[in-house]
Formats: structure tokens, C-alpha cells, sequence
């Protein structure tokens, strides 16, 4: 006897519900895409106790006939594709058919819809139709979903509170608002308007809805395009940022969708802008030939794969890199607690001069303890770890090795306040520049384009660097340590499984030499390859610091001038390289109002 058999409908799409409906957010996205896909100008969404009461969504769409209306609560009825053609051609937000009925399975559930003349209602209990005929309607659909999950209870256990419910449905609502600022949407919760737009087709006025005027003020539009990608949205500047990537949000041909590749791509772009731990906000819209694309890769449609997926991640990398070179990048004051930064002992400057690297090292020092520095009628050496202010009788200006670079703006130093922030002026406004992050950023630029040319010169170690593994890693190691020695590094096989460094490029004495070696070890094990992009970038952002001003430390009106003029011939004067502000800018017009001048 067979064990196989068919499951009847009512099962059947319970189980197709579970794939597309898991809380009550589902139903409103089902919901409302069936909506923008009826070209509708107004979608109105009402929700009562988070959407496990009640869901009612109402537009203005095309609506449909009575065949029509009774045809789509069937499972795998839909208008939107016919062939495998439509399948891999797909233009429209829903496509498979499932979603209806899998709705109308698990809730009571109403439709009314017209075309504009006489309308058809139909109510389903739990899948079963109980009523339907004619009624009178608005030209639209409305869709009322009550007690939802009542007949799968199991279900129930795992939705959360209202408010955690509810939000997940704003969630939603607001990604379909940035995607769609042609529309008008309306969210009701409890029979209060929580979230509207205008529907006049202006991005930036959906933004400041969901984020605020202020976020809307600092964004930036893009648009960039090769021959495949068309991508416009907008981005924030770097002093309007989250804590997490949730706000980066990505739309292939309006349909927004979790695409890690592009969310990574507008993330590296920021790097050189943002602390690690700080994220931007974005909207990135991609506009591809359909036929290039499949949506039909998950059940919620959250999801989707394209072809020359590497182009797409450098063109939308390149984009946003230009647009944040292309815009005024400086900071705006915030009204919130400024935050502490400490910074490390003074560490003798590194220099790229690598022949006399060692003997300009040895002077310095030298001639540090032979030379006092006055402070508040007392002495000290500027070689003693000092806890008093610092007076630098000269800051020499890394341009004076090579060609200078043009100025971008003008600062004009004016004085300094707790040896730590210059203040600094223009006719445009008021300038405050943190002294540490600005020599930073300057440091950083400098060793960068020195790192990309230079040749090690290297120096014997006086104890080697020894580095133990187990033997499988050793294998793996001696196999790829050639590729070491194009960074200066080479191992040299000591005992069974472990390696030792006997000599070290110069400039590795002003970071830790054997993290950085374990590092690049690591990768090696981890990623069968070096990132040396990466490593680089690590070694110059270490060497930057060290070799910065630390905090408490004053300076001459001459000095000042140097670091500003220094810092405004950077490619990125706005941030050290860790993320963290170098300038903060307060226009006139923001003194004058501060001080009541102006309404």
C-alpha cells in the first residue's frame, strides 16, 4: 500500500504560510506590495494590538473584477507571470500566488475591491469562504486580516509583545515609503497616525519623515551609472552616523532587498571617514535589466542574485567614495556631550628617510635630555613621561619633503585652548581642530604615499622573533612564506614546526613588529593569502599615531598655522584615521544665532 499521498488545500497552505507568513509584519508586506502593484497612488495601513488583532489595508489601485477577486485567493493564481519567460522577466513586487491564500488559511479574512463601478466582497473564516457578492466600493482593494494564527496556535507562542510586533511593521512600512516616495502612505496603529508621506515623489522629504530634518540636511545625493547598473539614492556625511549596518539600505529596481555585497561595498567607503564601530546611513537604489536578476531565490522575497555581482560592488564602491570626496565633509556641532578621547605616551617621530633612520632616532633622543623646557617657573626634560604641559618650540611641515599640495580652505589659526584644540577662524566661520587628530590625519597621508614606494632597508634584530606552530599550520606556512618577503618579513625555518625572524624593515620599530608578523601569519592560515592592503593600512594608521602630538601639549601661533595648513592639503582633513572628528565648523550665521543676533 502507498504511502504517499496529496495533502489537502487547507494544509497545504498552511504550510505555503509558514514559508511566507511568520509574524504579522509578513501580512502587511504581502499586503501593501499587492498594492504598489496595482499602480496605487494611496495606501492607508491600520494595525490594532500589533497586527495579531487586526490588519487593514486599503488603496487606490486598479482593483479587480469579481472572477478576478475570486481567482487570487486560490494558491499559485497570479496575473504577473505566465511562462518561465515572465519567471526570470519578473518587474512586479509579488509573483508566485501564495501569498493570499496563505493569508486567507491562517485569519479571517475580508476583500473588497472595484474598478470603479460595483464592487465584490468575499469573506473567508480560516480559508472557508462564508459570504460573497456585490457591494459598493471605491475604485481599490481593501484587505481586513483578523485573528491572525488563531488556528495554527503554535504560532502565537512565538510573536513577541505588541510594540516589538508593531515596530517590525513600521519597519516595513518605511522601507516601502524610501522605495516608493511616489506614494502616500498612512500607518494607523490603535487608531492613531503614527507614520505618513506626502507621496510627491521627493526622497529626501521621506527621509526626514522616518529620520528627521536634521538627518535629511546632511545627506547627500548620488547617481552614477556604467553600462550594466544605474544607482542613485542618497548618503549621509560622515557626522550623521548609526551604530549598526540596519541603515544602509539597498533596492534593486525599487524592491528593497538584503544585499550584503552592496551594503559591504557603501560600508568600505566610509572606512577611511567612520570609526569601526560606526555606520552610515544610505539608500542605494540599483536599476538592472530584470532579466539579469532572480527574485525567486527566498520565500520572502528579501533576497535575490545577479550576474557580475564584482562590478556592481566596485562600481557602487567607487560611487560613494567620489561623492564624499566631491562634498564638504567638516563637521557640524551637535547638541549632545562632547566625548573624551585619551591618547598614548609620545613616541619619537618615524621617518621614511630610511638611511638615517637610526642616527636621526639616536640624535633626537639625545639631544632631548640635554635640552630643558621651560613650564610655569619650573623645569622639566621633554624626554621625561610628563604629566604638565608641553611647550613644542617648532612643528616642521611634512610638505617641506615634497611638492605641497594645494590648500582646500584657508584656516587662519587664532589660539589654543587646554594644549589640546586649536582655534581657528575664516569668513565663513569658526573652526575647532582637534590638534592630536588633525597631526594624525596629516602623519597618515604622508606615511601612506610613502609606504607605496618605499624600499625596506632592514636591521638585525638583537633577540629573533620566534613563532611556534602546530604542524599543520607549519606546512601550510612554509608553503606560503615567500609571499612574506614582499613585505619585508622572512621566516627562516627553526626546529620542527616554528619559525624565527632574525633582521626587520626599519620602519616596524615604531609599531608592535610581532603582532603585526602574527597578523599577517593569521591570514595566511585563515584566508590561504595575505590582505596586505590591509596590513599596510594598519601599519601606517599605528605608525600615524605614534607619531602624532598627544593631548596637553602647546604650541606656537606658528605652529598652529603649519598643522591647519598641513591638514587642509590632506585628501581627508575631516577625520583621523580612525573615525574620529579633526575639525568641527560653526558658520556665522550659527555664531549670530547662538548669540541671538538673528531670529
Amino acid at each position: 500500500m502507498g504511502i504517499i499521498r496529496q495533502l489537502d488545500k487547507q494544509l497545504a497552505n498552511k504550510i505555503a504560510a509558514g514559508e511566507v507568513i511568520e509574524r504579522p509584519a509578513n501580512v502587511v508586506k504581502e499586503l501593501v506590495e499587492n498594492s504598489i502593484d496595482a499602480s496605487a497612488r494611496s495606501i492607508s495601513i491600520y494595525i490594532e494590538e500589533g497586527g495579531m488583532q487586526l490588519i487593514k489595508v486599503i488603496d487606490d489601485g486598479d482593483g479587480m473584477d469579481a472572477i478576478d477577486a475570486r481567482m487570487c485567493i486560490k494558491t499559485h493564481a497570479t496575473s504577473k507571470i505566465k511562462d518561465d519567460f515572465d519567471l526570470f522577466n519578473i518587474t512586479t513586487l509579488g509573483f508566485r500566488g501564495e501569498a493570499i491564500p496563505s493569508i486567507a488559511s491562517i485569519s479571517q479574512f475580508e476583500l473588497k475591491t472595484s474598478q470603479g463601478m460595483q464592487g465584490y466582497r468575499a469573506f473567508y473564516d480560516f480559508g472557508e469562504l462564508k459570504e460573497e457578492g456585490e457591494t459598493d466600493a471605491k475604485k481599490g482593494t481593501t484587505i481586513t486580516v483578523s485573528k491572525l494564527f488563531h488556528n495554527v496556535p503554535a504560532r502565537l507562542k512565538y510573536l513577541k509583545s505588541v510594540n516589538s510586533e508593531f515596530s517590525h511593521i513600521q519597519g516595513f512600512v518605511e522601507k516601502f515609503a524610501l522605495a516608493n516616495p511616489q506614494i502616500a502612505f498612512s500607518l494607523y496603529h490603535q487608531d492613531r497616525l503614527i507614520f505618513r508621506t506626502s507621496g510627491n515623489g521627493q526622497l529626501i522629504e521621506v527621509i526626514g519623515q522616518i529620520y528627521g530634518l536634521g538627518v535629511a540636511k546632511n545627506m547627500i545625493k548620488v547617481e552614477f551609472c556604467d553600462e550594466e547598473f544605474s544607482i542613485s539614492g542618497y548618503i549621509s556625511k560622515i557626522d550623521t552616523s548609526r551604530a549598526s549596518k540596519a541603515n544602509i539600505i539597498t533596492l534593486i529596481n525599487q524592491r528593497v532587498v538584503r544585499n550584503l555585497m552592496t551594503i559591504d561595498a557603501v560600508n568600505l567607503a566610509y572606512r577611511d571617514y567612520l570609526a569601526s564601530d560606526r555606520y552610515p546611513i544610505a539608500f542605494i537604489n540599483i536599476e538592472i535589466d530584470p532579466y539579469l536578476v532572480d527574485v525567486n531565490v527566498h520565500p520572502a522575497k528579501m533576497e535575490v542574485r545577479f550576474s557580475k555581482e564584482g562590478q556592481l560592488k566596485e562600481l557602487v564602491y567607487n560611487g560613494v567614495k567620489e561623492a564624499l570626496k566631491e562634498n564638504d565633509l567638516l563637521y557640524q556641532p551637535k547638541n549632545k556631550e562632547t566625548e573624551k578621547e585619551t591618547f598614548n605616551k609620545p613616541f619619537a617621530q618615524p621617518s621614511f628617510d630610511l638611511e638615517t633612520e637610526v642616527l636621526k632616532t639616536e640624535e633626537k633622543m639625545d639631544l632631548a635630555k640635554e635640552i630643558p623646557v621651560y613650564v610655569n617657573h619650573h623645569v622639566e626634560t621633554a624626554a621625561e613621561d610628563t604629566t604638565e604641559p608641553l611647550i613644542v618650540k617648532e612643528t616642521q611641515s611634512v610638505y617641506q619633503e615634497e611638492a605641497p599640495r594645494p590648500i582646500k580652505k584657508k584656516i587662519y589659526a587664532k589660539t589654543q585652548i587646554h594644549g589640546s584644540y586649536i582655534v581657528g577662524e575664516n569668513q565663513e566661520g569658526l573652526y575647532l581642530i582637534d590638534q592630536h587628530a588633525a597631526k594624525e590625519r596629516v602623519n597618515y597621508e604622508y606615511y601612506k604615499r610613502k609606504f607605496e614606494t618605499f624600499v625596506p632597508i632592514y636591521q638585525d634584530l638583537l633577540i629573533p622573533l620566534v613563532f611556534e606552530f602546530p604542524m599543520s599550520e607549519f606546512i601550510i606556512l612554509k608553503e606560503k612564506k615567500d609571499a612574506l618577503l614582499k613585505v619585508g618579513i622572512e621566516l627562516i625555518e627553526f626546529g620542527n614546526s616554528s619559525f624565527t625572524v632574525k633582521k626587520l624593515p626599519i620602519w616596524m620599530n615604531n609599531i608592535d613588529e610581532k603582532k603585526y608578523i602574527e597578523d599577517m601569519l593569521e591570514q595566511i592560515l585563515t584566508m590561504n593569502k595575505i590582505d596586505l592592503p590591509s596590513l599596510q593600512e594598519h601599519a601606517v594608521a599605528t605608525l600615524s599615531c605614534k607619531a602624532s602630538l598627544k593631548a596637553n601639549t602647546y604650541l606656537t601661533t606658528q605652529d598652529m598655522q603649519t598643522i591647519l595648513d598641513d591638514l587642509m592639503r590632506c585628501d581627508n582633513p575631516y577625520v583621523c584615521p580612525h573615525g574620529r572628528p579633526a575639525v568641527i565648523f560653526y558658520s556665522a550665521y550659527e555664531l549670530e544665532k547662538l548669540f541671538k543676533r538673528v531670529v
